[in-house]
């Protein structure tokens, strides 16, 4: 019995932390530019550089469809491109690791999604992103600069998430708290 309740709480313990972690640890540095790339929509086949969407906040995730986390991450984010409207986020999903049957599926699939899946057949992009694990999402600026990186997913990771999101949309740098104007002293 004892045996088995070690075992449990070992796995918990692996599962919270690889669906609720965010961290930099990996991939470019917040605050840095993040790398530009041209990359092909599986669905539309049109190129696309990451640099075309300057003036919006972009949420660039790395996902995969054998990956749980990352396709009850993939809706959420949809969502919110949506609720805020294609001309302020935009939403790439690229896939990570897929093989190529899975490719053709994912197509089929991704005609009916807003967003747009970015093909990496290569590795090409998740290399410069130094992508090791999935789900792993970064929000970059209207600038074009590295704003926020999430690694996993889960419901409590969401809160997060939405909180950084937002700041994204408001210019303010996510993780560091806002300040009210009624909160300045003049005295």
């Amino acid at each position: 019995m004892r045996r088995h309740y070690f075992l449990l709480a070992a796995c918990l313990t692996c599962l919270s932390y690889t669906v609720n972690v965010t961290a930099a640890s990996t991939g470019p540095a917040v605050g840095s530019v993040a790398p530009d790339f041209k990359a092909h929509n599986a669905v539309t086949r049109e190129t696309i550089p990451l640099s075309s969407q300057r003036g919006k906040v972009v949420i660039l995730t790395f996902w995969a469809s054998w990956c749980g986390p990352c396709r009850r991450e993939l809706p959420i984010l949809e969502k919110a491109q949506e609720v805020v409207g294609k001309d302020k986020l935009t939403v790439f999903a690229v896939s990570f690791r897929e093989t190529p049957e899975a490719q053709a599926a994912l197509k089929t699939l991704a005609s009916a999604w807003q967003i747009n899946v970015i093909e990496d057949r290569n590795g090409w992009i998740a290399g410069h992103y130094a992508i090791s694990s999935i789900p792993h999402l970064f929000i970059i600026g209207r600038d074009g600069k590295v704003l926020a990186n999430h690694i996993g997913y889960g419901d409590r990771s969401l809160d997060e998430l939405v909180t950084d999101i937002n700041q994204a949309l408001s210019g303010a740098t996510p993780g560091e708290p806002e300040v009210s104007p009624q909160a300045t002293d003049s005295t």
